[in-house]
């Protein structure tokens, strides 16, 4: 399979997803579902390293998604934002989305599927939840916390249909992706919880900023070790390395410029 037809695997996937949550109030007055290429990738990738893969799983992989995007609406709620048609309309996107994935999953009649993602839904929304906690974060529970937030429902999946070898490269760029949205966000003077708890570890901006440098240089050297010890071939090595964690040595750059 080459770049193009993976590019539009995605893209097809993507249209059946936004298509099954779609709404013409939340469309206008909402961001609309947050359906990210990285985790469609993901969710795809034993269809694209020649795995057994059927309708069936298809569906499921599509539910995840929108299971994603539920919990993603929730999290565009602001606490301290006043309360305007734009947040009551994203709270009901989260409510809807999450109606059309139970919806999904009782069409799947899949008993087992469902009970392992809804304790993957359990773990994520804890793990939100200690956001709110008035603690000091160590950097590995962060860390914990954004693996599981990124990466548990995925996981559920895997397990489920037997590609839990995709399990450890799929955390590792993941968690890439979540720790760049981090810095990009930290670089614009943005502010998101895991900027906060870093900086209540961490303590000062500049410390945050090349901690996150720091971790995104080592988490790239790991996914290529781990992306080599697959047997993928080179389109999909390819893709994962350029158009999914494309990298550059911003720690390196960051102490030159220093």
């Amino acid at each position: 399979m080459n770049l193009q037809q993976i590019q539009s695997k995605i893209s097809s996937m993507e249209i059946d997803v936004l298509k099954a949550v779609q709404q013409r109030t939340l469309e206008k007055y909402t961001a609309g579902p947050s359906v990210e290429h990285a985790r469609m990738f993901f969710l795809l990738l034993p269809f694209f390293d020649g795995k057994q893969w059927s309708g069936k799983i298809e569906a499921s992989a599509k539910t995840v998604s929108i299971v994603y995007a539920a919990l993603h609406a929730h999290d565009q709620v602001k606490e301290d934002a006043p309360v305007t048609k734009k947040q009551q309309l994203t709270v009901l996107a989260g409510d809807f989305y999450s109606g059309i994935y139970y919806h999904m999953l009782t069409n799947l009649k899949n008993i087992p599927l469902i009970q392992r993602i809804a304790s993957a839904i359990v773990q994520v929304s804890e793990k939100k939840a200690s956001f709110y906690e008035e603690t000091v974060f160590s950097l590995a529970e962060i860390d914990e916390t954004i693996e599981v937030i990124e990466s548990e429902l995925l996981t559920a999946f895997y397990d489920f249909y037997g590609y839990d070898e995709y399990t450890p490269l799929a955390k590792l760029m993941l968690n890439y992706l979540r720790y760049s949205e981090e810095l990009e966000c930290l670089q614009r003077d943005g502010h998101t919880h895991v900027l906060r708890l870093l900086k209540e570890t961490l303590q000062y901006d500049l410390h945050t900023e090349s901690w996150l440098l720091e971790k995104l240089d080592n988490l790239h050297d790991q996914i290529v070790k781990c992306v080599n010890g697959y047997a993928f071939d080179y389109e999909l090595k390819h893709f994962m390395l350029h158009q999914i964690t494309p990298h550059q040595h911003r720690a390196e750059q960051l102490t030159r410029e220093g």
